[in-house]
């Protein structure tokens, strides 16, 4: 068995919230700021929403996971990748961005839209050193936006928040007409020492490898086109 998975396995077992699929969200502190501020979080998103032709498609920005999304309907806002924060995206949603910056033990953050009529397919984090927060933001449809992990279903709801282990295999199916969309945070696991350093360490290392690096060039490459300089553009600084 590799360094990984014997770390992977001593990050479940350490964990201070327990080894399962779902947890209890508000025994984190960031779940009740994302509700308690919703309504403001929910007009920044749906701004962002309506340029949902130019936003971010995941697999452009991180192509060794193309196998994940079935077409090119699930699109991406970052604020904050693996550590990495994208200053100018802060300023489209800078209520969204204030409660992400307040909690350094959110790693990554991102608005994560799912067009209509598709899903992602049956999927495990590669990193079980952090849990995975969404706050559903804009939900059509009546129980036809899901979350499934390890075939236990969730239905996302606006103003609501969900934790849970992403690590576990997961998917998403939006069965509606319309964008489903969700503040989407990874929060590095509750841990004791010294597996809360070896995790930390993880993150730091994580900046040097090619998935990060590739990723970092093409939002780069993405966030000069969502940005550029038009009179008629809100978002242009």
């Amino acid at each position: 068995m590799n360094a990984e998975k014997l770390l992977g396995k001593a990050f479940h077992k350490h964990s201070l919230l327990g080894d399962k699929t779902f947890f209890e969200p508000h025994v984190l502190p960031m779940a009740k700021d994302l509700e308690d501020n919703f309504s403001e979080i929910q007009k920044e998103v749906k701004n962002i929403l309506a340029r949902y032709d130019e936003l971010a498609v995941f697999q452009t920005i991180s192509p060794n996971q193309a196998y994940i999304p079935i077409d090119d309907k699930w699109r991406m806002f970052f604020f904050k990748a693996i550590g990495i924060s994208f200053k100018k995206n802060h300023k489209v949603a800078p209520i969204t961005a204030s409660i992400i910056n307040k909690y350094p033990e959110i790693c990554s953050a991102y608005i994560s839209v799912l067009g209509p009529k598709t899903y992602l397919n049956p999927h495990r984090g590669p990193w079980s050193g952090i849990l995975r927060m969404h706050l559903g933001v804009v939900v059509p449809g009546h129980n036809e936006c899901t979350l499934i992990v390890e075939k236990e279903p969730y239905h996302w709801k606006e103003g609501e928040v969900v934790l849970f282990d992403d690590s576990y295999e997961h998917m998403a199916i939006n069965n509606t007409d319309e964008p489903r969309a969700i503040v989407f945070l990874d929060i590095m696991r509750p841990l004791p020492q010294p597996w809360k350093f070896l995790n930390w360490l993880c993150l730091k290392l994580a900046l040097l490898t090619p998935y990060v690096i590739i990723g970092y060039f093409k939002h780069r490459k993405w966030q000069k086109r969502f940005f550029k300089t038009d009179a008629s553009n809100p978002y242009t600084s």
